[in-house]
């Protein structure tokens, strides 16, 4: 049964506590809770609705008619909450904050709890801690937990029966987890689901001897000690620094001093890398773990040198002619050269066969050096004699007087021992290497006279019957000619076509020479036969009559061998040998007759598909043919040609056979589903340009008045009012086309067409 808090209540006010309380470490018995807010314990009750005992109480021992007695010290000195925390059936969510402490891990948190016999009602106890310094934020609800986020134990977390201990039974726990020493809180909350006077959970529950011991850092001993192993500059290295004692995984800081350069310490205590520098480095370790415990041990690593880097990639064998080289052939770079015959890092080859040195200053202040030969060989003697003076348009030539035989020539124009003359004056050089590899060459000036550029102009057509005749236009003037029909300077047209050849040879007895064509003409006489007359609007004629055939037509009207009529009658010329003391030309008429204009304006432009054939008018000049969908003989067929527009063609051709059409358009209506009713009135004039008039032979009142159009669409027009007898209608700004007007009186209607021109 649930025992009744209202007796527990009366109870308190008769017992006495005492408490005591520790700077960090500390143990309580709840002797007395009044005294727990001075100890810095503290109380908050979020169930919701509260109850009629809203907080944690002194205990009541079984002598005063509680459940059970303390797990020590005086029986009633332990802190219990029950049912009654929450009142009807809802959720406890009671809280009991212990002081605020700086926790590590390690620490260890104990207590003693239970509940009451039998356990018919299932309770739950939650242990949960806040890293928040001394913040009492417990959450508002039941359900908010605050700051204490972090769960560290729960007492029948399921809430069922039989796991909560009815007797006093201690609790540990082990504070883990935190990255640091931490300011914080621990708490008790009374939780229970479904609890309360009414509900199906809940009881009565006691917590004592409540006991926080913090942890108490250990002797830490760190391995190896001292002198660790030494280091060499530029060397990967590695060893690892261990301890015992730590709790938990220990962190490894260097704490004073340095290490080589290059090295670092990892947190789990490895020393690696590669030292860039050279020397003893004294430098102290500590090791901290998870509770913020620590220890220091110091250490020293000796760096140094590295073995001797250099190295000779081949000093080269040199010839006694060549130019300085730049010494490169010791690695690593950046050290010095000396020796004989070397100066700024270059050796000089005239010096001869020579031992080089070479020093060099590693990236770690340590000093190396090494040292090569290089073999210098005596380079051979060349010689080449004087050549001939030649000229450009001359023949490839062979070079001559080297020394030692077997060398190669080279130079602009030189191909294997020739030389081409069209390249102009030359330096010709012959290079020879010996069995040593070693090489020397000699140059030599080959002078090239440019030969003279020969020219001639063109030589006009000649006609075959003109006689012996001078030639001239040859530059430099003095040179001679040869071929068919030439003797000195004069040409015999009797010859025919002839290619000659024009030669000068200059003071330096260089010659040249160019072709020069002479065309002779035939001596012929054109014909131009006369031509058929045509009409101006033919197109485009062929010309075909001139003879013989190859001549030129020329004249207004004339392209090429085409002529075009629309230029009118022209007098056309034909040519042969066009242009020469040998032309031809003939000459006929063309006659050009002009075509009739012709014009078409019918006279009815929109009539209806059901109306009568009727005849065509209009055509311009008269006497022509009328045709299009619905012509016959002249005569017009709506009803054949079909509601649309339809083209009207007129042809007309004159007396010379000259002819030309022209187009328009006549307009097909429909013109049906509209009925004409009472003629009570008259309408015109129709057809109309503008404007109408609607007459009456007796005075009618007109009610209503429409338009529309052939689409059946209703338009708006300006009617007015001229008499009792008659009314206009405007139509400005309207299409031509065909419009129904529709009137109505008192008792008719009236429906006509009318038509805008």
């Amino acid at each position: 049964m649930k025992i009744n808090q209202t007796f527990v209540a009366f109870f308190l006010g008769f017992l006495g506590f005492n408490s005591s309380c520790y700077s960090q470490g500390y143990t309580e018995n709840f002797d007395n809770i009044t005294t727990l807010t001075a100890s810095g314990w503290y109380q908050q009750n979020n169930s919701t609705p509260i109850g009629t005992n809203p907080n944690w109480i002194q205990g009541v021992n079984v002598a005063g008619g509680g459940p059970f007695d303390a797990f020590n010290g005086a029986a009633n000195s332990y802190i219990c909450a029950n049912f009654n925390s929450v009142a009807g059936a809802n959720t406890i969510s009671n809280w009991l904050v212990t002081p605020n402490r700086t926790y590590k891990n390690g620490d260890v948190f104990t207590f003693y709890t239970r509940k009451a016999s039998p356990d018919t009602y299932p309770d739950r106890l939650e242990v949960r801690l806040s890293t928040n310094g001394a913040s009492t934020n417990v959450g508002t609800g039941a359900t908010g937990v605050g700051d204490f986020t972090t769960l560290l134990l729960s007492v029948n977390p399921t809430l069922v029966t039989g796991v909560y201990p009815v007797v006093w039974t201690q609790f540990t726990v082990t504070i883990s987890g935190l990255p640091a020493p931490t300011s914080g809180r621990i708490a008790f909350r009374y939780f229970v689901t479904n609890g309360g006077p009414s509900g199906l959970n809940s009881d009565y529950i006691g917590i004592d001897n409540v006991v926080y011991t913090p942890y108490v850092c250990p002797t830490f001993t760190m391995t190896p000690a001292g002198n660790l192993a030494g280091a060499v500059a530029g060397t990967a290295y590695s060893t690892t620094l261990t301890q015992s004692g730590a709790l938990g995984t220990p962190s490894f800081n260097i704490t004073s001093g340095a290490l080589p350069n290059g090295l670092s310490l990892s947190s789990s205590g490895v020393i690696s890398g590669t030292p860039t520098a050279t020397g003893t480095f004294n430098f102290s370790v500590t090791v901290s773990d998870a509770s913020g415990c620590t220890g220091t041990s110091a250490y020293s690593i000796t760096s140094t040198c590295p073995s001797n880097p250099i190295t000779n990639t081949g000093l080269p064998t040199l010839c006694s002619n060549v130019a300085p080289i730049t010494l490169t052939q010791f690695l690593p770079a950046g050290g010095t050269y000396s020796g004989t015959g070397v100066t700024s890092g270059q050796f000089d080859p005239s010096f001869g066969t020579q031992t080089i040195l070479y020093d060099y200053t590693d990236i770690y202040g340590c000093a190396h050096s090494s040292n090569g030969t290089i073999t210098v060989n005596t380079a051979p003697v060349v010689t080449l004699g004087s050549q001939a003076t030649l000229c450009s348009n001359d023949n490839l030539y062979t070079i001559n007087g080297e020394s030692p035989a077997g060398g190669t020539f080279s130079g602009v124009g030189v191909s294997s021992n020739t030389f081409d003359p069209a390249s102009g004056s030359q330096v010709i050089t012959y290079s020879y290497t010996d069995g040593n590899n070693c090489s020397n060459s000699v140059t030599q000036t080959i002078t090239v006279n440019t030969a003279p550029t020969v020219l001639h102009d063109p030589i006009a057509d000649i006609c075959a019957n003109a006689g012996v005749t001078a030639i001239s236009g040859g530059s430099p003037v003095g040179g001679t000619y040869t071929g068919t029909g030439i003797s000195g300077t004069d040409f015999d047209p009797l010859a025919g076509n002839q290619i000659l050849v024009y030669s000068y040879t200059d003071a330096n007895g260089c010659s040249g020479s160019t072709n020069v064509s002479i065309t002779v003409i035939p001596s012929e006489t054109a014909t131009l036969s006369s031509f058929t007359a045509v009409c101006d609007n033919e197109g485009i004629i062929p010309l075909t009559q001139g003879s013989p055939s190859g001549g030129t037509y020329s004249g207004v009207g004339v392209s090429g061998d085409n002529f075009d009529p629309a230029s009118g009658t022209q007098t056309i010329t034909y040519t042969i040998g066009g242009g020469t003391q040998c032309e031809s030309q003939a000459q006929a008429v063309f006659n050009v007759f002009t075509s009739p204009v012709v014009s078409l304006s019918l006279a009815t432009e929109t009539t209806c598909v059901n109306y009568d054939p009727f005849t065509l008018s209009g055509g311009s000049p008269v006497g022509g043919v009328y045709s299009g969908a619905g012509v016959n003989a002249g005569s017009f067929s709506p009803s054949v040609a079909g509601v649309g527009t339809i083209t009207i063609n007129y042809f007309y051709e004159d007396q010379n056979g000259c002819a030309n059409i022209a187009t328009d358009n006549i307009i097909v209506d429909a013109c049906a589903s509209i009925e004409e009713e009472v003629n009570l009135f008259t309408v015109s004039p129709n057809p109309f340009n503008s404007s109408i008039s609607v007459s009456s032979t007796t005075p009618v009142e007109v009610k209503d008045f429409y338009v529309f159009n052939i689409a059946g669409e209703q338009i708006n027009v300006n009617v007015y009012q001229e008499s009792e007898l008659k009314i206009a209608i405007d139509f400005s700004g309207h299409a031509s086309g065909v419009y129904v007007l529709k009137c109505i009186s008192d008792n008719s209607t009236y429906i006509t067409r009318v038509v805008k021109n």
